[in-house]
């Protein structure tokens, strides 16, 4: 489903045919009297019992709220599940629809081709909290079943396009490891059919338990070693990526598939529990307990995969850059149709897919104060910069300068909202790294000063002063758009508490003599 104009709806005089709910970044309750020709919407899929529990409780909050009367008739229900595509939620967040009753207003569309006008609420959005939270313990019943259509059948075919490097790396655990998900993959696809888990399915995978929790404990513990090693400094963090990227890679796809089984293996169990035709409190409180830990571990999981994989994609961009040509640091892949670069970014995009948002490359860079001459070498700098610098970081100011470290060297100063940078130009342009990075926490003093035919540029900060020049003119576009750099910088000065000093001397004296031996005269003899 594509996203549209938001006033569309409007404009056409058209009422809102349906309305949709997000209860999940990415997954929607459709409410509505027919499901409009090309959605596919999939049921609550736990049993004519519990999927009624989740429909009733529904009903009751709209009925509650004014989300009856958007639709002709109050008695509509829910139709079931809707699987925003990625496009779809950046269309839906980035149009300007109108806001009318705590419900954006706009249109849906199938295959570019007009769909429906609707009515939408987001998940992060007060309507679909108030729809939540008023569902009581259905509630627990409708987040299980999201949790089963978010990691559908289609999460399988993804997946297939990015597993060679885990078979090459990780033979050892490559059978173990697809034979549990693909198992479990098997009776998810079963109770999708049927539309609820009966416990045949279950029982097909119910000694897989332990298996699944070596295979994710040992995954899970290989990427948390990789991102206690990109705890680093920035050469450091590269230098590994550059050397480990092939298992990097493996290892990433091993937790993802682990994490999917584990994930769907755990659903599987409390559906089970959900459509069994009588339940106690203590089967309630295991279904709460496990509706609440295993997407919340689930998103940490995912949270790590895609911090990993951003890095990653990153030094391909920055390989790729500064050398002019794909980054394919072996030959692993030789025998596939990708490199690296593709894998990771494919990868990136899966991941993101599962965290129901869509994966993006970092906005260009766009600095407002620029102290820079050579257009040429501004424009390979920026796009070296927009992949080395942290993703929606902001550039606020670049400045070409000189260091004497000791000899002249020509290097980029950039200062973004926390911190400051000073690279030569080698560096970032041959290797794609930023040399220095500093908090601007730590700037204490900032001066500009006129040497010979030079402009200076005097840093001081809590542990070093730097002092940087550049051959402007004085009065040019340049030595004004320096200064500015200098006054953006001098605004983060500071001395914290803990580096301020006292001296009883300077506070106590006030003159001269207070300095002077005090004299006293001898006593008197006493008689």
């Amino acid at each position: 489903m594509n996203g549209s104009n938001g006033s569309a709806s409007e404009t056409s005089g058209a009422e809102p045919q349906v309305t949709l709910v997000e209860v999940e970044p990415g997954v929607a309750v459709l409410f509505g009297e027919v499901v409009p020709q090309g959605w596919e919407v999939e049921p609550f899929g736990l049993g004519e019992r519990a999927d009624g529990q989740i429909i009733d409780a529904l009903s009751t909050v709209i009925a509650a709220s004014n989300l009856a009367v958007s639709i002709r008739k109050a008695s509509v229900s829910a139709q079931g599940l809707v699987r925003l595509a990625p496009e779809t939620l950046r269309q839906l967040q980035a149009m300007q629809p109108i806001y009318k009753d705590g419900y954006y207003l706009g249109t849906l569309a199938q295959g570019g081709k007009f769909s429906a006008p609707v009515r939408w609420a987001p998940a992060a959005g007060d309507k679909a909290g108030m729809v939540l939270a008023g569902m009581g313990p259905a509630a627990t019943l409708l987040a299980i079943s999201v949790q089963l259509t978010q990691i559908s059948r289609k999460v399988d075919e993804n997946l297939a396009l990015t597993r060679d490097v885990l078979q090459a790396l990780h033979q050892d655990h490559w059978n173990r490891l697809s034979g549990l998900y693909s198992t479990i993959a098997s009776a998810v696809e079963e109770a999708h059919h049927i539309g609820t888990v009966t416990p045949r399915i279950f029982e097909r995978v119910r000694s897989l338990e332990v298996d699944l929790a070596v295979e994710l404990r040992t995954f899970k513990g290989y990427v948390d070693c990789h991102l206690q090693a990109l705890d680093a400094d920035y050469a450091e963090r590269r230098d590994y990526l550059r050397r480990n990227a092939e298992r990097i890679v493996a290892d990433i796809q091993g937790f993802l598939m682990a994490e999917t089984a584990h994930c769907r293996y755990q659903m599987l169990r409390a559906a089970e529990i959900a459509a069994a035709e009588h339940r106690s409190a203590g089967d309630d409180q295991l279904m709460e307990r496990l509706a609440a830990t295993v997407p919340a571990g689930r998103r940490e999981s995912l949270q790590r995969m895609a911090e990993v994989l951003q890095e990653l994609d990153a030094q391909c961009h920055l390989a790729a850059e500064t050398t002019g040509r794909a980054w394919n640091p072996r030959d692993l892949f030789s025998r596939g149709s990708s490199g690296i670069d593709d894998v990771v970014r494919k990868m990136a995009t899966i991941v993101a897919q599962l965290r129901g948002t869509l994966y993006d490359e970092p906005a260009e860079l766009r600095p407002a104060i620029e102290a820079v001459t050579d257009d040429k070498g501004r424009g390979k700098a920026l796009t070296i910069l927009r992949w080395a610098l942290p993703p929606d970081v902001p550039l606020l100011a670049l400045a070409e300068v000189v260091h004497n470290r000791p000899g002249p060297t020509p290097c980029y100063l950039g200062v973004t909202p926390t911190r400051f940078f000073l690279t030569t130009r080698a560096s970032l342009t041959r290797d794609g790294v930023i040399d220095d990075m500093m908090l601007l926490d730590d700037v204490r003093y900032v001066r500009t000063r006129r040497e010979k035919k030079s402009a200076v540029l005097d840093v001081i900060t809590k542990d070093t002063n730097i002092s940087v020049s550049s051959d402007v003119t004085p009065d040019s576009p340049q030595d004004d758009a320096l200064r500015r750099v200098a006054d953006l910088l001098m605004s983060a000065a500071n001395l914290p508490d803990e580096e301020r000093r006292s001296a009883p001397e300077l506070e106590q004296v006030t003159s001269r003599r207070q300095l002077l031996p005090v004299e006293t005269e001898p006593a008197a003899d006493q008689e």
